[in-house]
């Protein structure tokens, strides 16, 4: 009965300190939440779809920069500001007047890492007969989502599924838009879809830096956008044991985060990838790095 007794009180001593530094780390993450501010908005491309007040063209220019958000910040803010310049100055209104034969030539030339002009004409057109059939990308993604599931994964692939079921304007048939495809990545094949899911992180989430202009989703439905930094900061603190950036990593990360906010675990995104972008947390560990570390003492590798 003794050894029965000891044992149950090294559970509990397990689970007070599993408790303990849950705890622990949530205060830290919600620290660093309140501290990665708009201020930090230059390294984002948020900053730029901010801009837009009107709702409308706030959803087009940020389905827009989120399809560009490939790489290093300073080499993909250009690439959204010249494509937003094509569309100066009501995107949404480009986009529903957006005619693939004339105005297809103005996006000639265009070219940043694998998006080309032509996944830019397929990719408008695919908005206009979106906007022009449901009236808003909310409206189209809404089509596929029930209110009930834990988080928006059959919906993300139903929206993408849909999005690629558009026919092709008779114009754009010889256009073979391998940028786009890459995209409209669909969580159903393992893809993290880490744009798409930035995409909605800004459209469904309300706070000093994400928009909110969507109301037909939860904040807890929402599925970590998982790009390098996420992947290895997720890995060093314990929020996934998954090597290989996927879905099933964007989901396990979110499940961790759970148990910080259940609400709203999606709310930590902006300030890990921050401290990935400025590295501020090495890619491996370093001692005169990683005591300057806002992350310092919680990393579990």
């Amino acid at each position: 009965m003794k050894r029965k007794a000891d044992k149950n009180l090294d559970a509990s001593e397990g689970k007070d300190l599993t408790e303990g530094m849950d705890r622990s780390l949530r205060d830290k993450l919600d620290g660093l939440y309140r501290a990665y501010d708009a201020s930090f908005l230059h390294l984002d491309p948020l900053e730029i779809v901010r801009r837009f007040r009107d709702p409308a063209d706030a959803e087009v220019a940020a389905f827009i920069s989120a399809a560009l958000s490939i790489g290093r910040v300073d080499l993909f803010r250009p690439a959204i500001e010249k494509v937003l310049g094509f569309m100066h100055p009501r995107p949404s209104a480009f986009v529903l007047s957006f005619d693939p034969v004339k105005q297809a030539r103005v996006l000639d030339g265009f070219v940043y890492r694998f998006f080309r002009s032509t996944d830019l004409a397929l990719l408008f057109w695919r908005m206009n007969r979106i906007l022009c059939g449901s009236g808003s990308l909310q409206s189209f993604f809404l089509k596929g989502h029930d209110p009930e599931a834990q988080h928006i994964g059959s919906a993300l692939s139903s929206f993408v599924q849909r999005i690629r079921s558009i026919a092709v304007h008779p114009g754009l048939k010889s256009f073979r838009g391998a940028g786009t495809r890459a995209f409209l990545a669909d969580p159903a094949d393992g893809s993290a879809c880490k744009r798409l899911n930035l995409f909605l992180r800004w459209m469904v989430r309300k706070d000093h830096l994400d928009l909110g202009i969507w109301t037909g989703v939860r904040p807890d439905q929402l599925v970590m956008p998982v790009d390098t930094h996420i992947a290895r900061i997720g890995r060093m603190l314990g929020l996934t044991g998954i090597q290989s950036p996927g879905w099933g990593m964007a989901l396990e990360i979110t499940n961790s985060l759970r148990r910080f906010d259940p609400a709203d675990p999606v709310k930590y995104d902006f300030a890990l990838c921050t401290i990935g972008k400025t590295n501020a947390c090495p890619s491996g560990p370093d001692s005169s790095v990683c005591r300057l570390c806002p992350l310092d003492g919680y990393c579990v590798l």
